[in-house]
């Protein structure tokens, strides 16, 4: 865990903000490559990435504060420190991803048509976000003395130990926990170059932009029987929400995936 990289009086750059924005800016390389290739107005996708970051950024920390509210109600102003960490992904991913529909559809835009190149910038920057996770500490894994990582002293995964009583207060650090934000990380890049493989043998709009959608939910819904949640965030003790957010990722991307089917099979005949 690396949490800080730079602290200057009251300024303190994390290794948490700085992959955010890696993850960001990488994600504008591969939308503005994308939009050449399809001849797409490049600053209309500049326009369209301040949107999804922003709604990214609102959806993300919206989740977080409703869920961990405990953490803020004697302090509401670090509300807006998103820069120290506090984002649920899902939370970001659909804030950015209905920021976008939205920008879309004022514009008159094809939404098939630019999530096709939108979504493997999603996937690369899932990839350099989830770094920032276990640099940041949080986001991790179940206990495994086999594949696990110890995280230091000051660690979420430490506390957590801690106040559980599975460590004592005077442990070093924490027990070794699987690293399920590297999992992630590289599972998103190995999605990242699905989607472009898609996008070379593109036989219809929404393909790669469902696919993502599917290939997603089904990686997150599995890594997250390895990932540490509290019994209280469990539904029926079985699922976390992140898994029930996954199940809807996958059925909504299946069926919109074959209505777009069937669209281009009825263009063709017709």
């Amino acid at each position: 865990m690396f949490r800080e990289i730079l602290h200057i009086h009251s300024f303190t750059l994390t290794s948490y903000g700085l992959m955010q924005a890696i993850a960001f800016i990488a994600g504008l390389v591969v939308l503005n490559i994308l939009s050449k290739k399809e001849k797409i107005d490049k600053n209309r996708m500049y326009d369209m990435a301040i949107w999804v970051i922003m709604g990214g950024v609102l959806g993300g920390r919206l989740w977080f504060v409703i869920e961990y509210f405990h953490l803020y109600e004697h302090d509401i102003l670090s509300i807006i420190k998103v820069w120290e960490g506090g984002m649920v992904f899902y939370g970001g991913l659909i804030g950015g991803i209905l920021a976008g529909i939205i920008y879309l559809n004022r514009n008159h835009l094809d939404i098939e048509e630019i999530g096709d190149i939108t979504v493997p910038a999603f996937a690369l920057g899932i990839f350099f976000g989830r770094i920032g996770c276990f640099l940041n500490g949080c986001c991790y894994g179940k206990v495994s003395h086999t594949c696990g990582v110890s995280f230091p002293k000051n660690s979420p995964a430490y506390y957590e130990q801690m106040s559980s009583g599975a460590i004592p207060h005077n442990a070093v650090s924490s027990l070794p926990v699987i690293p399920t934000q590297l999992i992630e990380s590289f599972s998103c890049l190995l999605i990242f170059f699905i989607l472009l493989v898609l996008y070379r043998f593109k036989k219809f709009k929404g393909i790669i932009f469902y696919a993502f959608f599917i290939l997603y939910g089904t990686e997150r819904f599995l890594v997250d029987f390895l990932r540490y949640y509290s019994k209280e965030a469990m539904i029926f003790k079985i699922l976390s929400l992140s898994q029930i957010t996954s199940l809807l990722f996958i059925i909504v991307g299946i069926a919109m995936l074959f209505s777009s089917y069937k669209r281009k099979r009825r263009l063709n005949n017709s």
